[in-house]
């Protein structure tokens, strides 16, 4: 008894000797750190133990970074030269044996963010360090896109992930974010190569983009189309196949459609996008009042891309798929996601990776975009020569209705008055419409065309030839409509004579054969 006694009493003098040791170190550790440069910043991350405590100073063109209660890893060197933009070198310093004090000697820059990001998932805690480049970086992007824009028709091509955010792995080490933005280059280059058409990417190196970054952008170039470029995964490494996703903005269409696009909405908290950042999503409003039309083109083009894909690679599935996926969420910019094949499956990661299959995969994509578009071009430039009129909006008119009225087409109305598809219509304002020659002819009028006459003569074909209709409703689509109606997209658009650029509206009366 005497000696567990004596044994005890030695531990406890030895316990605060103990503690001591283990304070001789901060009881957080700099795990690692890696950079990313954009056009615009370049990023500095360290992964840390815990939750970290630090303070920053600015003196000059030297940023010190001091964390308290902590430690340096031994693989990380005292000294690293980066000579990036905005960053030349970062010196690390062990103080006290308590605290790690950071230096970084800076290049030419605009402004300085730190800030931490919390642990999620498989990621540890961090701090990230943005130095921000000088806002002439970012003028030499965008000035001569927005110039272009104006006489081409612009694609967005959105290489998935990027920088902090690797996306899927591939059993043989491939990541999703590397071979995506291969192909969306070589996407970008099929398509220059159409004459009318340029292509720009979200990114254009190996770095995080944000949603509302990547879609800004194709807001700012009035983008035609947007393409966001994936590579899918699966726990079956049997999972095989290309497939193609729209917005939803109700329920995917399948459970693994709903976990792809939570997964894929995760990419701004992987790639260290602030919540403040993160949460600016697009105005409810604008999405409710362009989003039936809006997911309708999509739907159209992602039919056409689907038959192109079919002739490279395996389908996933053979009908376009629907998911709440953030990076879509355009108002007024048709938009889809191509998960270009599954990279979790070790036969089509060898393909991602392969110069050819890229190449096929980057011209079918490009001869889908050439086709979609063919169609509105070719049923504006089939109309020859056209006489006009001018007609004034009246209230409940839509480009749809006053299309309608007058026997011609959407695509007419917006050539003939240089508008575009999200241009809003005023009461009272005057427009260019054409006048129907056959029926002035009959009528015996002159170049001007009666519009209640037209009205009347409307309603008589109308009544000459019955159909059933159908009244739209909230988060209808022709896609859908079709499907409800057991018909197809083609018959109705025919049957209404309308084109896949024409909006539909809530309310609106369409023809069902």
């Amino acid at each position: 008894m005497k000696n567990i006694l004596r044994k005890f009493s030695i531990f406890l003098m030895m316990f605060p000797v103990l503690l001591v040791a283990s304070n001789c170190y901060g009881s957080l550790e700099i795990l690692n750190f890696r950079h990313w440069t954009a056009p615009d910043h370049t990023r500095i991350v360290f992964d840390v133990s815990g939750k970290p405590d630090y303070k920053i100073r600015k003196i000059k063109n030297k940023l010190i970074l001091n964390i308290h209660e902590s430690s340096i890893n031994k693989n990380i060197k005292r000294s690293i030269i980066l000579n990036k933009p905005g960053i030349k070198k970062i010196n690390f310093h062990q103080v006290n044996k308590k605290n790690v004090r950071i230096e970084f000697f800076l290049g030419k820059h605009q402004n300085i963010e730190v800030f931490k990001l919390k642990k999620f998932q498989d990621r540890p805690d961090r701090i990230v360090v943005d130095i921000i480049i000088e806002e002439i970086h970012k003028e030499k992007i965008l000035k001569p896109s927005l110039f272009r824009a104006k006489k081409k028709r612009i694609i967005i091509i959105d290489p998935g992930h990027g920088g902090e955010d690797p996306g899927a792995i591939g059993k043989k080490g491939t990541y999703e974010k590397s071979v995506v933005l291969f192909i969306s280059r070589k996407i970008q280059n099929e398509i220059n190569k159409m004459p009318g058409y340029r292509a720009v990417l979200t990114r254009r190196g190996d770095y995080y983009v944000s949603f509302s970054k990547r879609l800004q952008k194709a807001r700012d170039l009035q983008a035609s189309l947007f393409i966001s470029v994936h590579a899918d995964a699966a726990r079956r490494r049997e999972a095989k196949g290309s497939s193609v996703y729209c917005l939803s903005t109700g329920a995917a269409s399948n459970e693994a459609a709903k976990l792809l696009a939570h997964n894929e909405n995760l990419s701004d908290i992987f790639g260290g996008v602030t919540d403040i950042e993160s949460s600016n999503e697009s105005n409810p409003i604008i999405m409710n009042m362009f989003q039936t039309n809006t997911i309708n083109l999509s739907k159209t083009y992602a039919e056409t891309l689907i038959k192109h894909l079919n002739m490279v690679n395996h389908l996933k599935y053979e009908i376009v798929q629907e998911a709440p996926f953030r990076v879509l969420k355009l108002p007024d910019i048709p938009a889809v996601l191509i998960e270009t094949a599954y990279i979790s499956n070790p036969q089509e990661e060898r393909l991602l990776k392969n110069s050819n299959f890229q190449k096929n995969l980057a011209m079918a994509i490009a001869s889908s975009i050439k086709d979609y578009f063919a169609g509105a071009d070719n049923a504006i430039s089939g109309e020859g020569e056209i006489t006009t009129t001018e007609y004034e909006i009246k209230k409940g008119d839509t480009l749809f209705s006053v299309a309608g009225n007058f026997n011609t087409k959407v695509g007419v109305l917006l050539q003939l008055n240089n508008m575009k598809m999200q241009d809003t219509l005023f009461v009272g304002q005057v427009i260019i419409v054409p006048t129907d020659k056959t029926d002035n002819e009959d009528e015996g009028e002159g170049t001007n065309i009666n519009i209640k006459q037209s009205e009347k003569m409307d309603k008589s074909k109308n009544k000459r030839k019955p159909s059933k209709f159908y009244t739209v409703k909230k988060g209808d689509t022709l896609f859908i409509i079709a499907q409800k109606n057991s018909t197809t997209l083609k018959e109705l658009l025919k049957i209404n004579n309308m084109k896949i650029t024409d909006k539909l509206l809530y309310g609106q009366k369409i023809k069902i054969p």
